[in-house]
């Protein structure tokens, strides 16, 4: 057994593999060789990673797609990591939020814990250390009750797992059912539209307005047709 397997096992205890398999990452940093090496380790738990150079891409990635968990390094060109953190936190206070930086700045610290972030990283990051913060971070989701949306009096859905329960009962979600519904649970109340619904889903080809008709129709059987609203021509929106 190999020293990263030993410290999967070991940590592996403390956490919930289910969830982090259908946990989104956004990773921000500009050193090609520490982003290469971390992207490593960072692929063996999450489901996908999206990765970006930069803090303004970062915040285009925060805005249009759905994001459980954010890395950033701190010196970033252009715009900082701590001011991508500021922006974020203009909208969101929840979100798990890692800073990463070569030096154990206090200064920095200070401003950083200010931003409600889970902790703060000095580079090179060890696998325990991202270990840990994966951990960390399943517990501030858990503690913020991120984790869970209700949509009905009978109707659990967890985002980070995946899973939708109704009357206590697991209901399987298709790919594309669980792509839009965990878009839908993040930007709940909010009228999503045919547009942005084909960019979450990242479809292999665009999809016809049959095809986009009859995945809303599969959900809504699902979920409660009470919970799916309908502005005919526009789109459609998570009523929580």
């Amino acid at each position: 057994m190999t020293i990263l397997q030993i410290l999967i096992k070991d940590e592996c205890i403390k956490m919930n593999l289910n969830y982090l398999k259908n946990m989104n990452v956004l990773y921000v940093e500009d050193d090609e060789n520490i982003a290469h090496a971390t992207l490593a380790v960072l692929e063996k738990f999450f489901h996908k990673i999206y990765y970006r150079d930069n803090a303004e891409d970062g915040l285009e990635v925060i805005e249009n797609e759905v994001v459980h968990l954010l890395i950033t390094d701190i010196e970033l060109p252009g715009m900082s990591g701590l001011t991508l953190c500021e922006e974020i936190r203009k909208t969101d206070q929840n979100l798990p939020i890692f800073i990463t930086t070569m030096h154990d700045d206090y200064d920095t610290l200070k401003k950083a814990i200010k931003l409600n972030l889970v902790d703060f990283l000095v580079k090179p990051i060890s696998i325990s250390a991202i270990i840990n913060a994966v951990t960390e971070s399943l517990n501030k989701i858990d503690y913020n009750n991120d984790f869970m949306t209700k949509i009905g009096d009978n109707i659990d859905f967890y985002p980070s797992s995946g899973e939708l329960i109704v009357s206590d009962k697991k209901v399987n979600l298709t790919k594309y059912e669980l792509k839009l519904l965990t878009f839908l649970a993040k930007h709940q109340n909010h009228l999503i539209t045919k547009n942005m619904i084909e960019d979450v889903l990242d479809h292999e080809e665009p999809m016809t307005d049959a095809a986009c008709k009859n995945l809303i129709y599969r959900l809504r059987k699902k979920i409660g047709k009470d919970s799916l609203h309908t502005v005919v021509g526009v789109g459609i929106k998570l009523k929580v």
